[in-house]
């Protein structure tokens, strides 16, 4: 129990300064890099009992439900077929990377599709850990997509915008 809260504090404190210090997507890496670090100082890697696991997927859950608005159901007629479109897409290439991952022997082909498969990091990294696959090495593909997204991302809106001003 004293790891599980070392690991708390840890990941808290490093959530909130990297929120504060305004690190893209500061709370979730933050958190993630400094419990991970200090994951690393324990002799035997620590895992979450299945019923933790699941209330961690219930907030989760709830926390992106919270989200939905009536305003949402104008559109959804029309953005769902490019929904599903984008996703194919997505899972053509996750699937193609998640091949040549497995071939050049780095994961199991499970894990390398978990890792870059479309969807958030923690939604992703719980999902693979509950089916039983390398959640630290799922999670470490999307955090390398997801920091280089929260970097790219803004800038490229800020180009497009600039360049439709112009026009």
């Amino acid at each position: 129990m004293e790891k599980y809260l070392i690991l708390i504090v840890a990941g808290g404190v490093g959530g909130w300064l990297a929120q504060r210090s305004g690190l893209p997507g500061g709370a979730i890496v933050g958190s993630m890099l400094a419990s991970g670090f200090t994951a690393l100082c324990f002799s035997h890697a620590i895992k979450l009992s299945p019923t933790t696991g699941m209330i961690i997927q219930i907030i989760l859950g709830t926390s992106l439900g919270m989200t939905f608005d009536r305003s949402y159901l104008s559109i959804m007629g029309k953005a769902l077929p490019l929904a599903v479109l984008s996703t194919l897409i997505l899972l053509t290439v996750s699937v193609t990377m998640a091949y040549f991952v497995h071939r050049l022997g780095l994961v199991d082909f499970a894990t390398a599709l978990f890792g870059f498969s479309p969807g958030g990091m923690s939604g992703m990294s719980v999902l693979a850990q509950s089916e039983g696959y390398q959640t630290p090495i799922v999670a470490l593909f999307h955090l390398v997509r997801i920091f280089t997204l929260f970097i790219v991302v803004p800038q490229l809106g800020r180009w497009f915008l600039s360049f439709a001003n112009k026009l």
